[in-house]
């Protein structure tokens, strides 16, 4: 493996092709919303092909990690840790008293997390972490 690290949003189809590789449908019509959200991006990538991204969105006191995703065939060989250790390094750039970095883990992916410092909710002094659900 030759991994480079680039701070920008992956092309459209870079993100569709990253996406598909784990079976996350995502709507092509969405991608620029995305794009437009997002406060910071790292992707990962062997020679020219992405392998993994991740992404934060915030409004400057409040962020949340999104769609860390590493192509299937580069999974469990530390892309994973990479794109979140770049999270967390990005993070401390801007982090204050008035600065709180979320995000919302998969069934069974928080012990994934929980090694980067976060906790799981329901945390002291704040309530559980919660989805709207239509149905």
């Amino acid at each position: 493996m030759n991994l480079i690290i680039k701070y920008s949003f992956p092309t459209n189809t870079e993100f569709l092709d990253l996406f598909n590789s784990v079976g996350w449908d995502r709507d092509i019509s969405k991608i620029e919303q995305h794009r437009k959200a997002t406060t910071f991006s790292v992707c990962i990538y062997d020679e020219n092909l992405i392998v993994g991204m991740a992404r934060v969105v915030g409004d400057g006191s409040y962020y949340t990690v999104y769609d860390v995703v590493t192509r299937k065939d580069y999974q469990k060989k530390g892309i994973g840790k990479l794109l979140m250790s770049e999270i967390i390094k990005w993070y401390k750039t801007i982090q204050d008293d008035d600065t709180y970095l979320y995000l919302g883990a998969s069934e069974n992916k928080e012990d994934f997390y929980k090694q980067f410092g976060f906790k799981a909710r329901p945390y002291k002094g704040i309530g559980a972490g919660m989805k709207y659900d239509v149905d």
